[in-house]
């Protein structure tokens, strides 16, 4: 299950890791794979470096009532959440579950979720759709300031359910940094990248085949990193090859940048983390 992003103003001259405007890079569920009945809560990574975030809304449907977009959701409802025209009814009918920063996004699955599927399908589910539209703060917000985020949450009764992988740092130059830590580097020197995870990230779990039969299988999670400015050999690694290389950009236009890792697991579990990168003295 992947996380699939679209900016409404994208920068054709942007590379896909140079975070340089509002960017929703992950949305992670919590449990990862629930089951119907459970209550689902959810966290973001949104940066935004060039103009505050103002908020996000959150919404979400069933697997039958979204398209290969997400849900299908009227753009004006948006604009009326945020003046309080619409009314909450109207919205809770329109699938929102939250409205950040006022009201915590949570999705309540409904028992009978998967009751249409045969009790095979069920260890292998289905999945419920977010829609996620974060806005920046400034006193005009038009359609190509809204950043659009789309995440497939999967839903079954599997023996073995996913969890987020954790993310707790990286290494940079062979140092350890924790997650929120801050290191210094040199501009325009290259340095190994990497990222750690806590013990127990990495999981087995069980596949029911199209033949019926379970196989036993581990997560090959699938690592991005992104920067504010400098340069990546590639700016992704496959598990288990989970360093690349960062060249600090030459001239810094901040003293102090960030740097961010996002982990997926290629199940629907997603964790990340992000240091502070400091220019000179």
């Amino acid at each position: 299950m992947v996380i699939f992003l679209l900016s409404c103003a994208a920068d054709d001259l942007s590379q896909s890791w140079q975070i340089d405007r509002l960017r929703v890079l992950a949305v992670a569920a919590e449990p990862a794979e629930p089951r119907p009945g459970d209550v689902v809560t959810f966290t973001s990574l949104i940066v935004s470096p060039v103009v505050p975030l103002a908020g996000s809304a959150w919404f979400a449907c069933s697997a039958d009532l979204s398209s290969d977009y997400g849900c299908e959701v009227d753009p004006a409802l948006i604009e009326g959440a945020e003046s309080g025209e619409v009314d909450p009814a109207t919205l809770a009918e329109a699938g929102l579950i939250g409205f950040l920063p006022y009201l915590a996004p949570s999705w309540a699955v409904p028992e009978d979720y998967l009751d249409a599927l045969d009790d095979d399908a069920k260890l292998e589910g289905t999945f419920g759709m977010l829609y996620i539209l974060a806005f920046p703060e400034q006193e005009t917000v038009d359609e190509g300031d809204i950043e659009i985020a789309y995440k497939r949450v999967p839903v079954s009764l599997a023996l073995t359910p996913n969890h987020n992988p954790v993310v707790t740092g990286m290494r940079i130059g062979g140092y350890s940094v924790p997650a929120g830590g801050t290191i210094r580097l040199e501009p325009g020197k290259t340095y190994s990248l990497d990222y750690e995870m806590a013990d127990g990230s990495v999981e087995p779990y069980s596949y029911r085949n199209s033949s019926g039969i379970d196989e036993e299988r581990e997560e090959e999670p699938y690592a991005t990193f992104y920067l504010q400015e400098g340069e990546f050999d590639q700016a992704y690694a496959i598990w288990p090859y989970t360093a690349v290389e960062f060249t600090a950009p030459t001239e810094p236009t901040l003293a102090t940048q960030s740097l961010w890792v996002v982990v997926r697991d290629r199940r629907g579990g997603m964790g990340w983390a992000s240091v502070a990168i400091r220019y000179g003295d």
